[in-house]
């Protein structure tokens, strides 16, 4: 188990040889309960390694990423890096390493109970299976885990950080024979944790879905309501591939320096980045892979651009200063947790239907392509129960479905989002988020 003394040893001893020097090391004791047939599974423990590393010389620079803590084998890595630097061509967006104002711990993001009261954890999802099964559901499977996160940096400019979060998610999907639901609850603390309240939700939802017929739809454009995993899903990959900086700047974007300040979207879309709110916000994070200091970034308001997600690189590009996103990397920034702002429409499914009068409500989506990044052109196929609706009422299941539309379209026709958002975090939308019911209009739904 590497210390940050250790790892600060480390660079010391390359300072002399190096313009950049910096090790990042991310140490995770976690736990999975597994369960199926409402019954725990399995249940597993472990304890796991990253240590990043990054060292420039003359503009070139070098990265490594190593799963183990052994000093000797991060000592023996950086010499390798060092070895190499001269093969390496120049860098075109090299800048110094350079730190603002010294990042401070968010406060309130580890929770000791997590570690020491895993009994609670354990009745929760014994709540969160049984409030499904109440709710009308036959059977129930899914994964909880939970544990704490340290990390630790550590430059050649004399920086040293250390921060710790513990954490909590569950993933729960209902059955009803072959209709199925999923529900999530996630948090850094043992008092945001809410299993019941996701295991009502996908008991619910399939037992809905159990008393309706079942019809199929054509291909076309429909009005869709969008359920918080996929509006989770769909906006947080949204804001990583086409507001970050580097993605402006290499043309990977549908979007451009110049578009910043103007409206790109319908005027009732905000989305931000909580990447410095503590401690509710899930994945939020007190400094980044370049030792600043993370915030809170406004990406839309109201539906105008009003900033990019920036590292040091891309900061210099734009004559402006990071945002504290270098996030996993250097080269290109990241949002942590993508949060959609909220509106008028109800949280329930059944008043949702009501004030959408006719059109589709998908409740979960997974296997998300690209067909043209840069046009944000994508598809995603929906996943679990979805809602026909007509004249206000929920009136069929469907299924066999994708969306297949573009981020544009996501941006231009979002027509209004629910009065509430939760957070969304799950094994197939890895960027957390804070999430409503979005509404969108004339969204393109074709036959799986």
């Amino acid at each position: 188990m590497a210390s940050l003394n250790e790892l600060g040893g480390i660079i010391r001893d390359v300072r002399d040889l190096v313009d950049d020097a910096i090790i990042m090391y991310r140490r995770v004791r976690w736990s999975m309960i597994r369960f199926a047939n409402n019954e725990p599974t399995i249940a597993n423990n472990w304890v796991t390694h990253e240590t990043t590393i990054y060292v420039a010389k003359s503009r070139r620079y070098l990265t490594a990423s190593l799963s183990t803590s052994d000093i000797n084998a991060i000592k023996n890595k950086i010499q390798e890096l060092l070895r190499e630097l001269n093969n390496m061509p120049e860098d075109e967006f090299y800048v110094p390493l350079t730190h603002g104002e010294r990042p401070s711990r968010l406060i309130g993001k580890y929770d000791g109970r997590i570690e020491g009261e895993t009994d609670k954890l354990i009745d929760g999802l014994n709540e969160a299976i049984q409030a499904s099964l109440s709710e009308g559901s036959q059977r129930n499977a899914g994964a909880m885990t939970f544990g704490v996160e340290e990390r630790y940096y550590t430059d050649n400019a004399g920086l040293e950080l250390e921060d710790k979060a513990s954490f909590v998610t569950l993933t729960i999907r209902a059955f009803i024979d072959d209709l199925t639901a999923t529900s999530v609850s996630i948090s850094n603390t043992l008092d945001g944790f809410k299993p019941k309240d996701a295991g009502v939700e996908a008991g619910r939802l399939v037992r809905i879905a159990k008393d309706l017929p079942e019809e199929s739809v054509d291909s076309g454009r429909y009005n869709v309501v969008l359920g918080p995993l996929v509006s989770a899903h769909l906006y947080g990959l949204m804001t990583a591939v086409w507001f970050n900086a580097y993605s402006v700047i290499t043309e990977m974007s549908g979007i451009s320096k110049n578009d910043i300040s103007n409206t790109i979207a319908s005027e009732g879309l905000s989305i931000m980045d909580l990447s410095s709110d503590p401690p509710s916000a899930f994945g939020s994070e007190s400094f980044d892979y370049e030792g600043n200091k993370t915030m809170n970034m406004e990406v839309i308001r109201r539906g105008v651009l009003t900033g990019l997600l920036h590292n040091n690189r891309t900061a210099a590009k734009f004559n402006t200063t990071s945002t504290g996103h270098a996030v996993g990397n250097w080269l290109r920034p990241r949002p942590r947790h993508v949060a959609i702002g909220t509106g008028q429409l109800p949280s329930d499914i059944e008043a949702i239907a009501a004030e959408l009068g006719n059109g589709i409500i998908v409740t979960n989506n997974w296997y998300t392509r690209f067909q043209n990044v840069k046009e944000g052109v994508f598809s995603t196929v929906v996943r679990d129960v979805a809602f026909l609706v007509k004249n206000g009422k929920l009136s069929a299941r469907i299924r066999g479905l994708r969306i297949a539309d573009s981020f544009k379209a996501l941006l231009r026709n979002f027509v209004d989002s629910s009065r509430e958002a939760r957070q969304v975090y799950w094994w197939d939308s890895p960027l957390p988020g804070t999430a409503p019911y979005v509404l969108i209009r004339d969204l393109n739904i074709s036959k799986g």
